[in-house]
């Protein structure tokens, strides 16, 4: 390897594996930090890689990607140097590496196809891109390149590669090493992959779709429950308000215990900004709330929004983003509808059918022609259920 190269390919490696540790420290803010401060690169909702770590496809066999790129440059930089590391005492068995070049061109080759996969996901699914994700997909097409010799063709190559491997593990002690390497990758990998240790946000997500579980048949739109139940259930909530919090765990509990109750949520957002009867604005961002869970009906997906409403508590639009990437909506569309004129006006006619039902408070619960105020206590509401012809699931 001639001197240019070397010095071009040892800077490379160490910029991609700067971005990397910064990565690795974005990650960790935004998902083990509590109140963490934006990093540098959270620059607005289109381009925000806090936002973008918070997701799913931040991370591979639950080892997050920035931890990944940290281990790919520090193979770069070895392989820039294995001529001279092998001839370092313990550092023998390097000498297995007779094609270097190859081996940096195929990797960084093949980074860098994964890296565009990555950022058309960032585009088309998160709605959100990290800038210093897409410096590092640039610095490894920028080592394919360079790792690149007139000497080798790109089949040459990957031919390169595969022999020197099967010449390594000819060798038994070689053979055992790699057998061994092999064994403990898996291994760990497997206990990232099933305790979510490094990806809190993997275990969220679990959680959330556990907890739907089994209402995917029987929801439609802001309902819930079988579509022919003899007891009806209306709900008026405020996703700000904690007491409709309880109800809403409340009645969630209820369609799981009866086989006959559908219950249908409204929302009544107790803010000035888009509800007239306040007359102050008391429920901070509960109208922006209310259009995102209008918006995610759209979608089929207004209970998981409704769940990420009252259990995640997020203040703004980018806290609701951010718990809505965790789930399979479709960002983009979410965000559309939310900030539409539809919308708005499917707000107004929610707070003009509770207006004609003298709805002035949150919770207010009507099971059949019972009118409930407050959450009160499960077993109430469960008589009250049974009272109106709900039946127990045997």
């Amino acid at each position: 390897m001639n001197k240019t190269r070397r010095i071009l390919l040892t800077l490379l490696a160490i910029v991609g594996l700067g971005l990397s540790i910064e990565l690795c420290v974005v990650y960790y803010n935004a998902n083990f930090v509590v109140d963490a401060q934006p990093s540098i690169c959270a620059i607005s909702d289109g381009m925000d890689c806090d936002g973008v770590a918070k997701t799913s496809y931040s991370q591979f066999f639950g080892v997050p990607l920035s931890l990944w790129g940290v281990i790919l440059y520090l193979f770069f930089l070895v392989m820039t140097y294995v001529d001279k590391l092998q001839n370092v005492k313990g550092f023998g068995i390097l000498k297995v590496f007779k094609n270097p070049l190859s081996y940096m061109f195929c990797i960084g080759l093949f980074s860098f196809l994964v890296s565009m996969s990555l950022g058309a996901i960032s585009v088309l699914k998160i709605n959100s891109i990290c800038i210093f994700c897409f410096m590092t997909y640039i610095v490894n097409l920028l080592i394919a390149i360079t790792s690149k010799t007139k000497e080798f063709t790109v089949v040459q190559a990957i031919k390169n590669c595969f022999i020197d491997f099967i010449e390594a593990i000819k060798v038994k002690r070689n053979a055992f090493w790699f057998f061994l390497l092999c064994l403990l990758m898996s291994s760990i990998l497997s206990y990232t992959t099933v305790s979510n240790i490094l990806t809190p946000q993997i275990e969220k997500q679990n959680q959330m779709k556990a907890y739907m579980k089994g209402y995917d048949e029987i929801t439609e739109g802001n309902a819930i429950g079988p579509k022919d139940a003899d007891v009806i259930i209306h709900e008026y909530v405020d996703f700000n308000c904690g007491g409709c919090f309880m109800a809403h765990v409340f009645l969630h509990r209820i369609v799981q215990d009866f086989s006959n109750v559908r219950v249908y949520q409204h929302s009544v957002p107790l803010e000035k900004t888009c509800n007239h009867n306040m007359q102050h604005d008391g429920h901070k961002n509960s109208c922006l709330k209310t259009s995102y869970a209008l918006a995610a009906a759209k979608q089929n997906m207004y209970w998981q929004m409704s769940d990420i409403l009252f259990g995640s508590s997020p203040e703004t639009e980018k806290e609701i983003i951010e718990e809505a990437r965790l789930l399979d909506f479709d960002i983009k569309k979410l965000k559309e509808d939310a900030n539409s004129d539809i919308v708005k006006e499917e707000i107004k006619q929610s707070i003009a059918e509770a207006d004609s039902k003298e709805v002035y408070g949150t919770p207010t619960i009507f099971v059949g022609l019972k009118r409930i105020l407050g959450a009160g206590t499960y077993p109430e509401l469960r008589q009250t259920v049974i009272e109106q012809g709900g039946k127990v699931k045997e």
